[in-house]
């Protein structure tokens, strides 16, 4: 399938359709978000945040083992029949449900471990949201197979918006760390509901043993990686809260998502419409390098700056925007904000990897990452959270170096290849960090309030960036333009 084949249009229309569709809902649902927790930080103490992140953490490791990843080998299989579709759904269905009901048994434990009793009744409650996102896991990944990201989005924006509502109203009406289990059961409530709507395909009763077993070969490996990612995203929130305690690990969660807008909200996103299109060009590796290029361009471009330019302007952000009682999160964020300019250069790293059917080389580099990362984190603790957050960024900067390598390797691009085209992004990033951070020290010497400084500040960040983009990188325009444009929205 050449570049220039009607096929080849197709593919890259609807990938940049996606990606206009994906970029329309973060749009909305990260604003909302964002109101959202800001909102949940002047009503919410860091206890009660600590407690609801305490609670949460199973559920996490539950999303992970409801479909045990039969959801990515659906997605990229070349040919699927009605048993694979219907073999899954039953599978994710029922283990969906075992998951629950483990959460439920484990809720107790959970308290113990914690050693804070009010977390058990949390930790049941959420349990709940395994089994509602297994109701709808099987159509979720059909409709990324079919590159059908309208539907999903649809879903998305949607449920997002329902879910703010619930955790506004929640929130005011006093119901303390209930309000973030609320707001993800009942975000999972409106997906589930909007995905079955939006999806015409429905499950028959059929089961195989072959099906199961052939899209459990590369879906075992697939399900081990999400295991240790896990253990990567979580190990931080177990031994900060057993050890540190509940106002820790609140100040951490708030400072962690506050990191994890950008990366979540915009490359995960994005993430999802390159596997699909990386899937149909497995046989194309040349193809397929270009294309993990260009993604990766795209992800670096929008996630560095903004990562940096939070890092400077940290100390006034925090307090302007969530409130003086935050101010401890400042330096966490701050070096987390490092951990996630080095994670926008391998956003797409595992989508590429996948999408050939080497699922057991990303096993390896994940168990390596898991590792370092552990390790990070436990002698991070000498230091508190700070310390934590600290040896964090060392250890994503250490894997970004590993998984790039590791790509490059897998598809046949030098180094050098990626080193050049992405570096520009660095190269644009640095000066617009210096100018805002020379203007900050400016300001605070003028005397300058921190809330009209932290103004000035974004204001002036997104013009130099934009300016030197326009002026270095006016490609980079150009394909930003071309996710707006109607007719590149077919699907």
């Amino acid at each position: 399938m050449t570049a220039g084949t009607p096929a080849a249009s197709a593919l890259r229309q609807k990938v940049v359709g996606g990606l206009g569709w994906k970029l329309l809902s973060q749009i909305i649902a990260q604003g909302s978000r964002t109101i959202v927790g800001i909102l949940l930080a002047h009503l919410l103490t860091p206890q009660e945040f600590g407690l609801a992140a305490m609670a949460l953490v199973f559920t996490s490791l539950a999303y992970i083992f409801t479909d045990l990843s039969l959801g990515s080998a659906l997605i990229q299989r070349p040919n699927l029949t009605e048993a694979d579709r219907s073999t899954v759904f039953w599978t994710t269905l029922a283990t969906g449900a075992v998951m629950t009901l483990v959460g439920v048994a484990l809720a107790p434990l959970a308290g113990a471990f914690f050693s804070m009793p009010s977390v058990t009744p949390l930790f049941a409650v959420a349990s709940l949201s395994t089994f509602l996102s297994a109701l709808g896991g099987t159509q979720m990944a059909l409709l990324t197979r079919e590159m059908n990201f309208r539907s999903l989005e649809i879903r998305e924006i949607a449920s997002t918006l329902f879910g703010t509502a619930v955790a506004i109203t929640m929130a005011v009406a006093g119901f303390g760390a209930w309000t973030i289990i609320g707001q993800t059961l009942f975000t999972s409530v409106a997906s589930v509901f909007l995905v079955w709507r939006l999806s015409t395909w429905r499950p028959k009763w059929i089961y195989s043993r072959e099906s199961l077993r052939t899209l459990g070969s590369f879906g075992i490996k697939t399900l081990l990686s999400k295991v240790l990612g896990y253990i990567i995203v979580n190990t931080d929130n177990l031994l900060i809260g057993r050890y540190l305690g509940s106002f820790a690990l609140g100040v951490y969660t708030i400072a962690y998502n506050l990191m994890v807008l950008p990366a979540a909200r915009i490359a995960l996103p994005v993430q999802t419409v390159f596997y699909a299109a990386f899937a149909r060009l497995q046989d194309d590796t040349a193809r397929l390098g270009r294309a993990w290029l260009r993604g990766t361009q795209l992800v670096a471009a929008i996630n560095v700056p903004a990562f940096l330019g939070l890092a400077i302007i940290a100390p006034d952000f925090v307090p302007v925007v969530l409130g003086s009682r935050w101010e401890s999160a400042v330096p966490v964020l701050q070096f987390l904000c490092l951990a996630g300019v080095a994670h926008s250069f391998q956003t797409l790293d595992w989508s590429v990897i996948q999408a050939v059917g080497r699922p057991g080389r990303v096993l390896r580099f994940m168990t390596f990452s898991a590792v370092i990362t552990v390790v990070a984190f436990v002698l991070g603790l000498h230091w508190g959270i700070v310390g934590v957050a600290a040896l964090f960024a060392v250890s994503r900067t250490i894997a970004m170096v590993v998984f790039t390598w590791l790509t490059c390797r897998t598809i046949a691009m030098p180094v050098r290849e990626f080193v050049r085209s992405t570096g520009w992004v660095a190269a644009l990033s640095l000066p617009m960090g210096v100018a805002v951070y020379l203007a900050r020290v400016g300001l605070i010497d003028a005397g300058v309030p921190a809330a009209a400084r932290l103004v000035v500040l974004v204001v002036l960040g997104a013009a130099v960036y934009g300016g030197l983009v326009l002026w270095r990188a006016p490609e980079l325009l150009a394909e930003v333009r071309g996710l707006f444009r109607r007719k590149n929205y077919a699907s």
